[in-house]
């Protein structure tokens, strides 16, 4: 009767866990900080009136980027394998920003038939701006936290996304 008990707690622990987590997400997702506002602005003053220019999708953008901005002119395949999707995936996800001007496809100096990626000079200052907020809005949460707190988290977080990454589809 103790372990049903003890069942029940842990998963209303994981299901308390998993709506604030999905709070955290959204509300990151919703505040576009005034430096996103203000480059998105001279994005749009970059593309002519007549050029369609889609509304940057950040966080489908920072996925890519922040493997980009690290490692420059990765090929698909380990841009696929970095991001944990079928090269087809990855492939539109370039197709995207290759054609809103964020990155480009360079040819592999030792075999044509590879293509690589890099960030263009739009796309790293994007990137930066993104990381940027990012930096700054995890700074006010965890200044919150006591130092013990701060070092149990990063202790515990990499286990957390290395089992999430081991999780099939």
């Amino acid at each position: 009767m103790g372990d049903d008990i003890q069942e029940e707690v842990y998963f209303s622990q994981i299901a308390q866990f998993m709506q604030d987590f999905l709070q955290v997400q959204m509300k990151f997702k919703t505040m576009l900080p005034k430096e996103l506002a203000q480059l998105q602005n001279r994005l749009d003053e970059i593309h002519p009136e007549d050029e369609p220019h889609r509304a940057v999708n950040y966080d489908l953008f920072y996925r890519v980027s922040h493997n980009l901005y690290r490692k420059s002119n990765m090929t698909m395949g380990e841009l696929s394998g970095a991001l944990s999707v079928q090269i087809s995936t990855a492939t539109r996800m370039v197709d995207w920003m290759v054609n809103d001007g964020y990155a480009q496809r360079l040819p592999d100096s030792e075999d044509r038939r590879i293509v690589r990626v890099a960030l263009t000079d739009t796309g790293r200052e994007l990137h930066k701006t993104i990381e940027s907020y990012l930096v700054q809005r995890f700074r006010q949460v965890f200044s919150r936290l006591t130092d013990e707190e701060r070092t149990m988290l990063f202790a515990i977080m990499p286990k957390v996304a290395s089992a999430l990454k081991e999780i099939k589809g």
